[in-house]
């Protein structure tokens, strides 16, 4: 199974994100409140809609319909400048749990509370988004509070993927490739990581 590399050009003109959750609900048959049990396994699942493109343009996204492979698309966070991220790695195996260590951040590089990020681990992307701002140290250290748990434990010195986060996972919701009199194409398909 491959990777299929989406393009990058043109951006999306909207972006819906999903969290495709695994945490647990309690609820007790006797009242009481509820409780929530939080889960390795929870993932994302992105929804792009595309600018209407002519049709010889939409071909270059035929990926989409590739039965079976992954596909890997940028993660937009329009209006956002992730700035110089340095080139950040995972600081030590074994980690797990709802953070992660990262060095080899620009010293100050400051990982804004919602900002996504990637992880290449074992020839596959992981997409996660801050808790919380993260600023790294004067050695270019941070730990990074993520709003879900880490699916897998990254090997030490994986690329973290910070200026240009992606999503790697099976297309879903695609809908018709419809070409109009105009012989224009709108697209709209969701990424959900598996």
């Amino acid at each position: 199974m491959a990777a299929l590399v989406l393009p990058i050009y043109p951006a999306p003109s909207w972006m819906g994100i999903d969290l495709v959750t695994s945490k647990n609900v309690l609820a007790p048959a006797y009242g009481d409140g509820e409780q929530e049990i939080a889960r390795k396994g929870s993932r994302y699942a992105l929804t792009f809609r595309m600018p209407v493109m002519p049709y010889f343009r939409s071909m270059e996204w035929d990926d989409l319909m590739a039965e079976g492979d992954t596909v890997v698309m940028k993660v937009h966070q329009p209006g956002f400048n992730t700035g110089a991220p340095g080139v950040p790695l995972v600081n030590g195996a074994g980690q797990s749990g709802s953070s992660l260590i990262i060095d080899g951040l620009t010293p100050s590089y400051a990982i804004r509370k919602g900002q996504f990020l990637s992880v290449i681990t074992g020839g596959r992307r992981f997409l996660y988004r801050a808790r919380a701002t993260a600023t790294a140290n004067s050695s270019g250290q941070a730990t990074v509070p993520l709003r879900t748990m880490l699916r897998t434990s990254p090997a030490d010195n994986s690329t973290v993927e910070i200026a240009q986060p992606m999503i790697e996972g099976f297309v879903r919701d695609l809908g018709e490739w419809a070409v109009g009199i105009d012989r224009l194409v709108g697209l709209q398909f969701t990424v959900r990581e598996r």
